[in-house]
């Protein structure tokens, strides 16, 4: 299980992923934010928010998670291998130690919302809880010292979490090309970088619309892994959690 605390408008609120029973926290805070539950338990004081993704099972051997990816995409993963990049890893650790790495994700991330016309940037206050809890690896695609595709992770001793996903896409169609099988590659990258982790699960981080996928559904889907449904859970824990947490319920009810 990962727990990770940080404040949001005064609110302490504290994430708990892949928990096994409801039992599990024991401390302090406002909000509980249970993620990859089944529903269980009372609704007083609680959300629950229903979650699809796609899992793929890293038990399975290599060729067999490979010969499940779609076969346009196997091609441009092979096709990626004979680029002139390189494949960084950086676990938490690594990351706090090397800041300026953060920076460049960051920066990435927010530049491809802008691109896009939107306006959209990391949650630092939760991405430093992270990293304190030891929970997050960033994987990279790098050209000499020019990242091209980030991919960051929320990992605990049996799940990998995609949380985010950029790319430093460019306005030549060559480039474009360039990025988006990098991207796929590193996709495969990270599922064996974690199966030799002993990770067994590889969470996509998120279905929008299992019968009517959009784009960046379909491309998850390309690689295999079954829909799975779970859920997300605001609970209340103290009197100004619940107090909150039952405001917003009544919010979306109206």
């Amino acid at each position: 299980m990962i727990q990770a605390t940080y404040k949001k408008k005064g609110i302490r609120i504290t994430q708990l992923w892949y928990p096994e029973t409801e039992n599990e926290y024991k401390g302090k805070t406002d909000i509980l934010f249970w993620h990859g539950v089944e529903k269980r338990g009372s609704e007083k004081n609680r959300i629950y928010i229903t979650f699809h993704s796609q899992m793929s099972d890293l038990t399975l051997p290599e060729e067999e998670l490979l010969e499940k990816i779609n076969k346009t995409e196997r091609y441009q993963i092979r096709k990626s291998g004979r680029d002139n990049v390189e494949l960084r890893t950086f676990s938490s650790s690594e990351l706090k130690n090397n800041p300026q790495v953060m920076e460049q994700f960051t920066h990435m991330y927010a530049q491809m919302y802008e691109e896009k016309g939107m306006h959209q940037e990391i949650n630092r206050n939760q991405m430093n809880a992270y990293l304190n809890a030891g929970a997050i690896y960033l994987t990279g695609i790098y050209e000499g010292e020019t990242p091209h595709v980030f991919h960051s992770y929320i990992v605990d001793e049996k799940n990998a979490r995609l949380l985010h996903s950029t790319s430093n896409f460019r306005s030549s169609e060559e480039n474009a090309s360039f990025v988006a099988r990098s991207n796929k590659r590193l996709h495969w990258e990270d599922m064996l970088l974690f199966k030799r982790l002993g990770i067994e699960r590889y969470d996509w981080g998120g279905i929008s619309n299992v019968e009517n996928p959009n784009g960046i559904d379909i491309f998850k889907m390309k690689f295999g892994g079954e829909i799975i449904t779970y859920y997300n859970v605001y609970e209340g824990y103290s009197l100004i959690g619940k107090i909150a947490v039952n405001a917003l319920k009544h919010r979306k009810e109206q």
